[in-house]
């Protein structure tokens, strides 16, 4: 995945939260997993041998 990818995604979010998209608690987990898992590719895009 492209690192840009990931901070637009992180950027995108930070705005639908501030839209209150996220209110429900699950809707806010889901969205934050997501953005973590995408993260963890990226490092272990980065670092294979980690």
């Amino acid at each position: 995945m492209n690192p840009n990818l990931l901070f637009l995604q992180i950027e995108i979010f930070f705005d639908r939260l501030q839209q209150g998209e996220y209110d429900h608690p699950l809707y806010l987990a889901m969205a934050l997993e997501y953005l973590a898992n995408q993260a963890w590719e990226q490092v272990d895009e980065i670092y294979p041998n980690l």
